[in-house]
């Protein structure tokens, strides 16, 4: 890939998920080792599905776990001149006074009551923990997933390295590729890297 602004070619790389963790899975994972069922868990899941969004409706942001999990209303729109010239054509054309028609000027510059809410998109915003960061940071195992046809196998980290399967570049060690025997982890996969 050619990054322009350093005007390089640089290598990137892509996660792969190595496996999807469904909502029944993720709610019986939640539940292990608590004093509540997995159908607990789907009820509160539930709950927050129906009540997050009236409550992000209030203008509020919610702070959902202990260490800073929060949700906030986020406002995305914009008009571009273009749009805007199109709407006041649009605004002139089905004008029935000529005299209010005349004063519509479709080539004025743009101003901030140009943009509607129509013009507007709420979304919603999650800010995660930084603390996520480093756990996932100190749990992953990192693996290359594959190489391009025309890649050679030669391993940049370990030059004397033989081998073609690619190089196991985190902590820990994983002999096959996603299988992880961590019983905290109910047999869930590793994760992957593929260059792109």
């Amino acid at each position: 890939m050619r990054n322009t602004i350093l005007g390089e070619d640089i290598v990137q790389t892509r996660t792969v998920d190595t496996q999807t963790v469904d909502f029944t899975d993720f709610c019986m994972r939640l539940a292990h080792g608590s004093t509540v069922t997995a159908a607990d868990v789907s009820a509160v899941m539930q709950q927050i599905e129906d009540k997050l969004p009236e409550i992000l409706s209030l203008n509020a942001k919610v702070i959902c776990s202990p260490s800073g999990l929060t949700f906030r209303p986020k406002v995305s729109g914009c008009i571009t001149k273009s749009e805007l010239k199109a709407k006041l054509e649009a605004r002139k054309a089905a004008e029935t006074d000529p005299e209010k028609a005349a004063k519509i000027d479709v080539n004025r510059d743009l101003r901030t009551s140009d943009l509607t809410i129509s013009d507007c998109t709420v979304l919603v915003e999650v800010t995660l923990p930084k603390q996520w960061n480093t756990a996932l940071n100190n749990r992953s195992i990192l693996k290359r997933v594959g190489k391009s046809a025309d890649e050679e196998s030669e391993d940049t980290e370990n030059p004397d390295s033989t081998n073609s399967g690619g190089t196991d570049t985190g902590g820990g060690s994983n002999s096959g590729g996603g299988s992880n025997t961590d019983p905290d982890n109910n047999g869930g996969g590793g994760s992957g890297f593929e260059e792109g």
